[in-house]
C-alpha cells in the first residue's frame, strides 16, 4: 500500500517529465541515477519529503501530506451510487501552502440535468494516542473560519475551466454563502488502526457549519492505518529509494 502511494506522489510530480520514469526504474531495478538523473528526481521529493541527504526537520510534513494523498486516492476511487467524479483537485506541491486540503466536484449520473455538487474537504492525520474529535472539531473549525477563503482561490484558479464545470467554479463563493445544496463540506483524518472511534465521530462537525444543513452536505472519513507515522516514513523511504 505505501509503495501505491509513493508511486501515485511521483507520477503526479513529476507531470509529463522523464522524472517519473527514471524514478521508478531506479526504484525497481536498485540501479544507480547520474547525477543529472537525480536532480531531476530530487526536485520532485524534495519538497515535502526531503532527501536521504538532506531530510525535512518537520515532522508532520509528511504524514500530512501522505494523508492528503489516502483521501485523495479513495476519492479518485470510490464508486458513489448516482454519482461520479468530474472534478479532482489533487494534492498541493507544499505542505505550507496556503488553500484548501482537499476539493471535488461530483456529477450526478441519474439526474437529468447531470447536475454538479461540489465538497471543500479539510483533510488532518492523527497519530497520538486516544480520540480523534479534537483534530475533527479543528478541521470543521477551519472549514468554518476559513472556506469561503479557500473557495475563492479555487475560483480564480479554475473558472476558466470548459462547459460547466467552469460556470460551477465560477460560482463557489456565492453557493457557499447561501449554503446552496449543491455544495457541502468535509473532514477527513489519517490515523492509526488503534485510534479508530467506536461510534460516530462526526456528530460535533454541524454545530461548526450549521448551514449546510441538508441531506448529504456533510462528510467524513477516518482512514486508519496501522501505525500511520511508520507508514508514512514507509512511503517516503520508496520515494528515497532512487536516490
Amino acid at each position: 500500500m505505501a509503495w501505491i502511494v509513493a508511486d501515485a506522489i511521483m507520477r503526479h510530480r513529476s507531470g509529463r517529465s522523464t522524472a517519473y520514469d527514471l524514478w521508478r526504474s531506479a526504484a525497481t531495478t536498485s540501479t544507480s541515477l547520474t547525477a543529472t538523473q537525480a536532480r531531476r528526481v530530487s526536485v520532485c521529493v524534495q519538497p515535502v519529503f526531503g532527501l536521504p541527504t538532506r531530510p525535512t526537520n518537520a515532522e508532520d510534513h509528511v504524514p500530512g501530506h501522505v494523508g492528503e494523498w489516502l483521501w485523495y486516492l479513495f476519492l479518485r476511487e470510490e464508486e458513489p451510487q448516482g454519482r461520479e467524479v468530474a472534478f479532482l483537485e489533487p494534492p498541493s506541491w507544499s505542505v505550507t501552502e496556503g488553500g484548501g486540503d482537499g476539493f471535488v466536484v461530483h456529477r450526478l449520473t441519474g439526474a437529468p440535468d447531470a447536475s454538479l455538487l461540489f465538497r471543500l474537504w479539510e483533510i488532518k492525520k492523527f497519530t497520538g494516542a486516544g480520540s480523534v474529535s479534537g483534530t475533527i472539531s479543528k478541521a470543521a473549525d477551519q472549514l468554518k473560519e476559513r472556506g469561503l477563503e479557500y473557495l475563492a482561490k479555487l475560483c480564480s484558479a479554475h473558472a476558466n475551466e470548459p462547459g460547466d464545470i467552469g460556470e460551477l467554479m465560477s460560482q463557489l463563493v456565492e453557493l457557499w454563502i447561501q449554503a446552496d445544496p449543491s455544495g457541502g463540506a468535509g473532514v477527513s483524518v489519517s490515523t492509526n488502526t488503534a485510534s479508530l472511534p467506536k461510534r460516530s465521530a462526526f456528530t460535533q462537525v454541524p454545530g461548526y457549519l450549521p448551514d449546510l444543513r441538508h441531506p448529504g452536505q456533510l462528510e467524513g472519513l477516518i482512514v486508519a492505518v496501522g501505525d500511520f507515522t511508520k507508514f508514512a516514513d514507509q512511503v517516503k523511504e520508496f520515494l528515497w529509494s532512487a536516490l
